[in-house]
């Protein structure tokens, strides 16, 4: 099985550099590859670089125990078939998304649009059309199957069609589907005006009742400052005891329904690009300067933090810091170099740096 499964894995890298390309050439995006993408090395591993044998015994184990607390074989066989199939899926699948997604690193063509498909859940619904830089991570689920399509801007993105309205692929949908994919309170709101992206998020903070969300309530970030617990729609739906005038007040009350009606882009911020973590929405002029650099060009510095993704930041840091150690430095401060500062950064280059302890911190 592992032999079958690492094929079908080369297959999907293979397909997707292939479909990849293609689709370069076919917007007129082609670009010459700084580097080559081996198809071959996306496979044999399991999604999150674990072992793949282990990640097809998962059901296996299950249905032994299954068998052991008294199940007969064969239904305990049938219980987890479903589950051994959504891993086989997702493997392939992920072997190819991580193919495209190094093909993009390889070419400057900026970055890439997210395309759904449909029939597509609501997750992956926002998301849909959206541009994404080159080294952001493609954001999925369990058995998701959007692809990538490169794109050099987001306005090339916009201007090519590949920007899609999250309320026009809402709106195609039946009344069912719409139940289905999207919750049947979730699909009631959204018709009835609310913000699609403010009732997906709102999910994410559900009480285990369903009927209230912590979602978007933060004093920060937050848009909803009620005295009371922020309803979900469910919880709305079933407060207004089908009074539609009832179910529309709490839903502005409750920030579904806002001012900006149902804009695709999202009415809090919409789709912008900042200057990453380093540089302060733009206000640290040499982040600035070399973000902006960087996207002229589509070459960033080696040596610049603020170009650098998180993980690239966070190594780089790691072997600066062993660095300094070495040459009798603190690399926090002018503070003096003890030996725990000697430590934790020694600690911290054999696991950032070296990949030691499973890339774990002991």
């Amino acid at each position: 099985m592992t032999v079958a499964v690492t094929s079908a894995q080369i297959s999907a890298a293979e397909s997707a550099v292939t479909s990849y390309r293609d689709m370069a050439v076919a917007t007129g995006q082609y670009q010459l590859p700084a580097a080559f993408v081996d198809p071959e090395s996306f496979a044999g591993t399991s999604s999150d670089g674990g072992d793949l044998e282990g990640a097809l015994y998962v059901p296996a184990i299950r249905a032994k125990a299954a068998i052991a607390s008294g199940t007969a074989p064969a239904p305990a066989l049938r219980a987890v078939r479903g589950e051994f199939e959504k891993i086989v899926r997702g493997l392939v699948s992920d072997a190819g998304r991580k193919a495209a997604t190094a093909l993009n690193a390889t070419r400057f063509t900026g970055g890439y649009t997210r395309m759904l498909n449909p029939p597509s859940c609501s997750r992956c619904a926002i998301l849909a059309g959206r541009w994404f830089r080159w080294n952001d991570g493609f954001q999925r689920h369990p058995q998701c199957d959007c692809v990538h399509i490169p794109a050099k801007s987001q306005q090339w993105a916009r201007d090519e069609g590949f920007v899609m309205d999250p309320y026009e692929y809402f709106n195609s949908l039946s009344e069912k589907d719409q139940g289905r994919l999207f919750g049947t309170g979730n699909a009631q709101a959204i018709r009835d005006g609310a913000d699609i992206f403010q009732v997906q998020n709102a999910r994410r903070g559900r009480a285990s009742d369903g009927m209230t969300t912590t979602a978007s309530t933060s004093r920060r970030r937050g848009i909803y400052r009620g005295s009371t617990a922020r309803l979900t729609p469910d919880g709305i739906y079933e407060r207004a005891g089908g009074n539609r005038d009832a179910a529309l007040r709490l839903l502005e009350q409750h920030r579904y329904v806002l001012p900006g009606g149902q804009d695709p882009d999202g009415v809090i911020r919409g789709q912008r690009e900042g200057y990453g973590q380093m540089g302060r929405g733009g206000k640290r002029v040499g982040a600035r300067w070399s973000v902006e650099q960087a996207r002229r060009t589509g070459v960033r510095h080696p040596m610049s933090r603020a170009t650098m993704t998180a993980a690239e930041r966070h190594r780089f840091d790691a072997g600066a810091n062993w660095d300094a150690v070495r040459e009798g430095r603190n690399p926090f401060g002018r503070g003096p170099l003890t030996d725990d500062i000697r430590r934790r950064v020694e600690r911290d280059f054999e696991v950032v740096v070296l990949g030691f302890y499973g890339g774990r911190a002991r």
